[in-house]
């Protein structure tokens, strides 16, 4: 019987695959946490962002003082001139009329002049009122803040104990900074009403009333001689009588009354 052959193949050896080369990056360390610095709190001044308020006011305020010492000079010009009226012997009605309409046209620069004042005075205040916000804003925050640390159990730390302590410190300076501010927002805000009323009441406030009154008083005794009790009525009914035939103010009209009595 033939004998069976076996032939053994030796498989020949591979050649090891090749790969690229990689570059090998040594695994990064685990970073330190960094070390967060802890937040002191802001004094006021930081706390609270600035306005522009300080220039803009003071500037207001002295276009403001300037305004009102024109007027105080416009009613001087008034009275001047009835006493002017008051010791002249013959009060003619149409001079009167023509130092009136030179008044009348001051005052119309007055009030042109106030605008631009009222203005700069709406702008102060709507400046304040920010700032008045913020500063009221800051302080709610900071007293809850400072009533939340009282509550806390680690108020009592190192980290606890600073932090309370600044915002002691801090909350009374926001309550003063507040209450200054408030009065200085009240004030302003009493300038914008009065120059906003003054077209209406520019004449009134810019004519002298004492001398007038003083020359009434002396009319009505006159009046009672003849009057009586209804002295005072008919005094001030001769008076607008004058004033509207004339086509002048009724302080004006009780000095020609004064003067005609004074004449008879």
């Amino acid at each position: 019987m033939p004998k069976k052959i076996v032939l053994r193949i030796k498989p020949s050896p591979q050649k090891p695959e090749t790969s690229p080369d990689v570059e090998v990056v040594p695994p990064t360390p685990p970073q330190e946490e960094q070390t967060v610095k802890e937040e002191s709190v802001k004094p006021v001044e930081e706390a609270v962002t600035q306005q522009p308020v300080g220039d803009e006011l003071d500037e207001a305020l002295k276009m403001y003082d300037e305004l009102m010492r024109e007027i105080e000079r416009l009613r001087g010009l008034d009275r001047n001139f009835m006493l002017y009226c008051i010791k002249m012997e013959e009060l003619r009605p149409q001079l009167v009329r023509n130092i009136l309409s030179r008044l009348a046209e001051k005052r119309n620069a007055l009030l042109e002049k106030s605008g631009e004042v009222l203005e700069r005075l709406k702008a102060a205040k709507e400046a304040l009122g920010s700032e008045f916000a913020q500063v009221e804003e800051e302080l709610i925050w900071s007293s809850i803040e400072l009533n939340t640390m009282q509550l806390e159990k680690d108020s009592d730390s190192g980290r606890g104990v600073g932090i309370r302590e600044e915002l002691e410190a801090k909350i009374p300076e926001l309550r003063k900074k507040l209450a200054s501010l408030r009065n200085r927002l009240k004030m302003v805000e009493e300038m914008v009403k009065q120059l906003s009323d003054l077209p209406r009441n520019i004449a009134d406030i810019t004519t002298n009333k004492e001398e007038p009154a003083k020359l009434f008083e002396e009319i009505k005794k006159k009046y009672i001689l003849s009057h009586g009790q209804r002295a005072e009525a008919v005094a001030r009914a001769e008076i607008e009588k004058i004033a509207q035939q004339e086509s002048i103010p009724r302080e004006y009209a009780v000095i020609l009354l004064w003067k005609s009595l004074a004449n008879r």
